[in-house]
C-alpha cells in the first residue's frame, strides 16, 4: 500500500498515463501530384464502396419482406 502511494506522490504514473502528441507537420500542396484519371478512379472506387451495401438491401428489399 506504502509503494503505490509512493508512485502516486512521485507523479511516476500519471507521467505514464498522459499521452503527449508532438504535431510539427507543415501542411503544403502535394509534391507528385496524381492525374485525372487516377483521381476519377480513386473517386468511383470510393463511391461504389460506399452504395454497395444499401444497394444490396434495396435489390434483396422483397427477400427480407417475405421472411415474416
Amino acid at each position: 500500500m506504502l509503494a503505490i502511494r509512493n508512485l502516486f506522490k512521485s507523479n511516476q504514473v500519471v507521467k505514464n498515463v498522459v499521452q503527449q502528441r508532438n504535431m510539427s507537420g507543415i501542411a503544403v500542396p502535394a509534391r507528385n501530384k496524381i492525374s485525372k484519371g487516377e483521381t476519377f478512379f480513386l473517386a468511383s472506387s470510393m463511391v461504389v464502396a460506399w452504395l454497395a451495401i444499401p444497394a444490396w438491401v434495396l435489390v434483396n428489399l422483397k427477400h427480407y419482406r417475405d421472411k415474416n
